[in-house]
């Protein structure tokens, strides 16, 4: 089977815990994801809500260059992916095709310029909040219901001249709407499963699916418990079937939060994607659904995001 993930925080894992990238007891390393046929993996660079400033400016770079140096270090097993050349190049050659996140604005330090710096580090895609409030506006646990700030709607419209997508996963319902209203260019919500199953903060509303799909987005079905409900196959099927219920065939996807969520122990790490993929065809999900679900996706999604990008 292939593999598109649209968020793990294993990076952040690796620089904290002095793992390497290449082998090591994390959910992902690279042996392991590249036992699949194709493996596509967005590796988000993740903001606590304890940094803000400078401080977080600086260890957000000091994490993205952590991703290039182990590209240096593994180049027959990851290109880092700036445009659509480089997407194909990855799945041609058998290597880990690796697009760059920052969940967090926290990470822009309060500077808009720090956006051209993230670009030219690779960064493609910026979740805007994590759970609390930042610079640029509101996460879903902040308490606060106020949405994004001056400095969030000029971020956003200066991210998407920078071909770096916005993620409105973690974001409190006013700031979600107020990107919809903001933004020109397909958004996504990178690990965010349905709150018309399990009624949780972090879940989108049918009406914030709509939204997300109709702008030509993406949305990550994500491993987590607290916002599963349960964590089981079947209730991640449950959480699928909703989404393909409201016409979401074509734009999801998943966004496993690998190394951000706390997994079974018998599910090991990335490799319990097989056993995912087998239990939903065994439940009749058609061969083309489930490559579109787990691959196909993320792919027609980036590539035509990173067309144009530099």
């Amino acid at each position: 089977m292939r593999l598109f993930d649209m968020h793990c925080d294993t990076l952040y894992e690796c620089v904290m815990g002095e793992h390497e990238l290449s082998e090591n007891s994390l959910h992902i390393d690279l042996k392991r994801g590249l036992e699949f046929d194709a493996w596509g993996q967005v590796f988000a660079v993740w903001m606590p809500d304890t940094i803000r400033g400078e401080a977080a400016r600086q260890q957000c770079r000091r994490i993205l260059e952590r991703a290039h140096t182990e590209a240096v270090n593994n180049p027959d097993k990851i290109i880092i992916v700036y445009n659509s050349e480089d997407l194909d190049s990855a799945f041609k050659s058998r290597r880990c095709a690796t697009i760059l996140a920052v969940e967090g604005g926290s990470a822009l330090g309060g500077r808009l310029e720090t956006i051209d710096i993230m670009s030219g580090l690779g960064v493609k895609i910026i979740t805007l909040t994590w759970n609390g409030a930042n610079e640029l506006g509101n996460g879903c646990l902040s308490g606060n219901k106020a949405g994004l700030t001056k400095f969030g709607i000029d971020s956003i419209k200066k991210m998407e001249s920078a071909n770096i997508v916005p993620d409105v996963s973690h974001l409190n319902e006013a700031g979600f709407w107020d990107v919809i209203h903001t933004a020109n260019r397909p958004i996504i919500a990178s690990h965010s499963v349905s709150a018309g199953v399990f009624n949780h903060p972090r879940n989108l509303t049918d009406e914030q699916f709509k939204a997300v799909i109709n702008t030509g987005g993406l949305v990550g079905i994500t491993l987590c418990c607290d916002q599963l409900g349960k964590q089981t196959f079947e209730c991640i099927q449950r959480h699928i079937e909703h989404y393909l219920s409201l016409d979401g065939s074509n734009n999801l996807a998943f966004g496993c939060d690998f190394d951000g969520a706390d997994l079974p122990a018998d599910w090991g790490g990335i490799q319990v994607m097989e056993d995912i993929y087998e239990y939903l065809y065994r439940k009749n999900y058609e061969e083309y659904l489930l490559d579109r679900l787990f691959f196909s996706n993320c792919y027609d999604f980036y590539r035509t995001a990173l067309t144009n990008a530099g």
